[in-house]
């Protein structure tokens, strides 16, 4: 595959019962059946864009976006995820439509519609398998899934009853890489987004959490060593592979595995473990930021606005969880800070998406849960510029210039300026 591979899609009238189209390979041939959300409503030339990084302005605020729908997206949503020069579709995307492969490419192709030059990736899990329509190619693999002595599946959580599939095993590996091909193989998609690292890096996770072993643990950590080799060697010449991956809970902050990742998504930023001080937490957290920026690393800065919640479903605090917003109101001062953490980091390829959740649904009035869906917070309309210099630190205070903004930050405090000039 390169960059500038042509393929035009055609939308076909009655797509239930059509074999050929791409998605079908030898490892997921068994799980992409056809619906009629499979492609755009309109016939579509796609082509991969020239060069591998997303678009990047210091004109206002760079921003991301991290989201997924079960249904299809509205008009109104597609222009306003066209803005965005870095999109990950997650893992639930058109889930009530059809597979997850069919839902990520229709929003994929119906947003480069609009704009080409937006960068998306495909959601793929290292170990987690959230019935993202790739299952039943799974099920087929003998022992393909992880288990007890005692024959139980241990689950990602009593809600999703999600298993985890054992990433030890070869034809596994090959099952896991023929999904992301088929994916890749799209013009549409840009790249991957790999999560769950962090539960297969930390050792404890899987030898006490899940009840498996040292010794299991041990081969987990080996067989994703050699699956990011294989995915490195086959698709990042033309692709972005971004990880979930900078945490300071690891020794150096997760940049011991940045050889593998064109970049890092944030999550769980300021929780923190190991019984280090949640200022000095954050100061190597943002201080691995700022290494991967200046190294050339794509940073997508994502964090959640909510207060955060006592416990997460890892039970030791690898993922996410945060209450829901009460209003955009409300939370005006952890914008300034968040985005003050962004700004001490960012660099050239950084981006920023603050919010209230990564999915998008409605209640029963039809207005959004997600307090911050299709909102732009009126400060990253304002003219930024470039930065005048790295980031300078005092103990637990950072400053940093920019050419239309000064910004004041104290983790300490949990404090933040910006001052817009």
């Amino acid at each position: 595959m390169t960059i500038s591979k042509i393929k035009t899609f055609t939308v076909f009238q009655k797509i239930v019962g059509l074999t050929g189209l791409m998605l079908i390979s030898q490892g997921c041939a068994s799980t992409t059946e056809r619906t009629s959300n499979t492609a755009p409503s309109s016939t579509v030339k796609l082509e991969k864009t020239v060069g591998r990084m997303p678009e990047f302005s210091w004109d206002t605020m760079p921003l991301y976006m991290h989201v997924w729908k079960k249904n299809s997206y509205t008009k109104d949503e597609l222009n306003y995820l066209a803005k965005y020069p870095l999109i990950t579709i997650e893992k639930a995307q058109g889930s009530r439509e059809g597979t997850i492969q069919q839902g990520t490419l229709k929003a994929a192709r119906e947003i480069k519609e609009i704009n080409p030059n937006t960068k998306i990736l495909y959601y793929k899990n290292i170990v987690i398998d959230w019935e993202s329509g790739a299952s039943k190619a799974l099920k087929e693999i003998p022992n393909g899934y992880l288990q007890k002595s005692n024959g139980d599946y241990p689950v990602v959580n009593q809600n999703s009853k999600a298993k985890f599939f054992d990433i030890s095993k070869d034809e596994v590996h090959q099952w896991w890489l023929s999904d992301a091909k088929a994916m890749l193989d799209d013009p549409s998609i840009d790249g991957l987004f790999i999560d769950a690292n962090i539960k297969v890096l930390i050792e404890s996770y899987f030898v006490k959490g899940q009840g498996l072993g040292t010794s299991k643990a041990k081969d987990l950590i080996a067989g994703y060593h050699k699956l990011l080799t294989t995915i490195n060697n086959e698709f990042r010449q033309d692709n972005l592979i971004i990880a979930n991956i900078i945490r300071a809970r690891f020794e150096n902050a997760g940049l011991e595995y940045m050889q593998y990742f064109d970049g890092s998504y944030f999550e769980n930023f300021e929780l923190n473990v190991n019984g280090v001080s949640k200022p000095d937490y954050l100061v190597k957290g943002l201080e691995a930021g700022q290494k991967a920026a200046q190294d050339g690393k794509i940073l997508a800065f994502t964090a959640g606005l909510g207060d955060s919640l006592k416990k997460d479903s890892s039970g030791i605090g690898l993922d996410e969880a945060r209450h829901k917003i009460g209003s955009i109101e409300q939370v005006q001062e952890r914008v300034e800070y968040l985005t003050a953490i962004f700004l001490t980091m960012a660099e050239e390829h950084s981006y920023f998406y603050p919010h209230d959740g990564l999915g998008v649904s409605t209640d029963k009035n039809g207005k959004y849960r997600n307090k911050t869906w299709m909102h732009t917070f009126p400060i990253f309309n304002n003219r930024l510029g470039a930065p005048k210099g790295l980031a300078k630190r005092d103990g637990y205070v950072f400053t940093r210039e920019f050419e239309y903004c000064s910004v004041y930050l104290n983790v300490e405090t949990e404090e933040a300026t910006l001052k817009w000039k």
